[in-house]
């Protein structure tokens, strides 16, 4: 049995079933998360493709990448691309940035988001989260399948996913406990783009 599904085993599979659940806006997806980009300094985790890496180095932002995929980390290097092959949960402290993102993983996280918001409080004052709201795995026919077929990741199937309602739920108990603000910045297609202020 395959440890992890086969979208994150090429970067091409990944941008084409991407693109199809995005019905060929994936690359739009980035926008949003682009205007809010501040500072010289971006760690980027679970960062998968090399979009945010790009736009970075195109603007002289250093650009350090952290994502569990031995593929997606190696696609990055031969880039010449700073990326590394972690555990985001098992490092101790992330590299200090100006801006921190997360894009698309955060449901990974689900059981340990305090955890996570730690150490990404700790790396950076502003985080940049951009996360699907609906699931698209519930619908019917291609999209559905491709979706669930998308749900595995290092051996573990990722089946909960986040709501508008249980996403901005968890932020409201987090930011008491941690101290940060948030607010929601934009929205594109199944996704809610929010910035974090500590």
């Amino acid at each position: 049995m395959a440890k992890t599904s086969f979208i994150y085993s090429n970067i091409r599979y990944y941008r084409f079933v991407m693109s199809l659940l995005y019905r060929g806006n994936y690359y739009r997806r980035f926008a949003p998360i682009l205007r809010h980009i501040s500072g010289q300094k971006v760690t980027e985790i679970c960062f998968g493709d090399t979009i945010i890496a790009e736009y970075c180095r195109k603007k002289s932002i250093n650009w350090t990448g952290i994502d569990i995929n031995e593929v997606f980390v190696q696609n990055a290097i031969k880039m010449g691309l700073k990326a590394e092959r972690n555990d985001i949960l098992s490092i101790s402290k992330l590299p200090e940035a100006d801006t921190c993102i997360i894009c698309g993983s955060l449901y990974h996280f689900n059981v340990s988001l305090e955890s996570l918001f730690t150490k990404m409080l700790e790396c950076s004052s502003q985080i940049i989260i951009s996360e699907p709201i609906h699931n698209l795995s519930n619908n019917k026919g291609i999209i559905g399948k491709l979706a669930k077929a998308s749900a595995k990741v290092d051996g573990k199937k990722q089946a909960f996913r986040f709501t508008e309602k249980t996403l901005l739920s968890a932020l409201n108990e987090l930011k008491e406990k941690l101290n940060f603000t948030y607010l929601v910045v934009d929205r594109f297609d199944k996704d809610i783009i929010i910035v974090i202020k500590k």
